[in-house]
């Protein structure tokens, strides 16, 4: 599961983004949950939150939530705060060990760590961590229903219509020809398999996915993660268009392919296969533009 959240840019600002706490625990009657729960603008202890709900399966909704505020570059903007998975029955979990104690390392060299039930999780839920650096940090939190908690298996009505919410300023840039084929290329594979070391054309690791598409250009990329990095012109978060490859993690251990709206294509993992999501739901650790 290749999801993490970059919360922490909410993490790393601490306070200043005025986090709102937030257990696992499905039974919690915190009416500031809303903000990871439900779709939708929210106002909270000062601060703009927004929240977008997707059906992450036919049994589980997904919740992705972003606070307003200004990132180390003095930049103002939605920043990514975390994911919440909505109470689903514990069955729905039992493979994956985002729902029970205890702790991994991710095909990717990333650490990992689970603890459910627990003080801080509060009954019924669970609280993912990966590792930062010394730093464990929150990257996503899991449900359980119950009786007090039913299963939430659709999206929930959006939170009615806030006036002031601000909205970030991005510059209109036309993508190049050679992008808008490499855009248009890896979008035709989403549904396919990711396989690692796999670059098509039915099957995929997130790599070969990019290769692949700007294969379909007439260019060719550097067949790893980390090479891609260095194939063209760096570019901000800011400064996004579409075919930008986009990088995550440090050290950079994934890329995907900028398709406009906020939203990536890529090779996720061997469970989601190539697929869109957004751009910050992982951490960014740059983006590089080709040609």
């Amino acid at each position: 599961m290749k999801r993490s959240l970059p919360l922490l840019l909410a993490a790393l600002l601490g306070l200043t983004l005025g986090l709102v706490p937030l257990s696992a625990n499905a039974n919690s009657g915190a009416a500031d949950n809303k903000v990871y729960t439900q779709p939708g603008d929210h106002l909270v202890n000062g601060r703009y939150w927004k929240t977008s709900c997707e059906k992450y399966s036919s049994t589980v909704v997904r919740c992705e939530t972003k606070i307003w505020g200004t990132n180390s570059a003095g930049n103002h903007g939605w920043m990514f705060n975390t994911l919440t998975y909505l109470p689903s029955s514990r069955s729905d979990w039992k493979t994956n060990p985002l729902s029970k104690n205890g702790s991994w390392t991710a095909k990717d060299g990333r650490k990992w760590r689970t603890e459910c039930d627990t003080a801080t999780t509060g009954q019924g839920g669970c609280r993912s961590y990966t590792k930062e650096g010394s730093k464990w940090v929150v990257n996503n939190i899991v449900q359980f229903s119950s009786k007090a908690a039913p299963a939430v298996t659709r999206i929930p009505a959006a939170a009615p219509k806030l006036k002031g919410v601000p909205v970030e300023q991005k510059a209109s840039r036309a993508a190049s020809s050679s992008a808008q084929t490499a855009v248009s290329a890896a979008l035709s594979k989403v549904g396919s398999r990711y396989v690692y070391s796999a670059t098509g054309p039915n099957a995929f690791d997130c790599s070969g996915l990019t290769s692949f598409a700007y294969r379909q250009a007439g260019i060719t990329l550097p067949r790893n993660s980390r090479s891609q990095f260095s194939a063209g012109q760096h570019v901000s978060r800011s400064n996004l268009k579409p075919g930008d490859l986009v990088f995550y993690y440090s050290p950079i251990s994934h890329v995907g392919i900028y398709v406009g709206n906020g939203k990536i294509v890529h090779a996720a993992n061997p469970r989601t296969g190539v697929n869109t999501t957004s751009v910050d739901s992982m951490p960014f650790a740059g983006a590089v533009r080709v040609g």
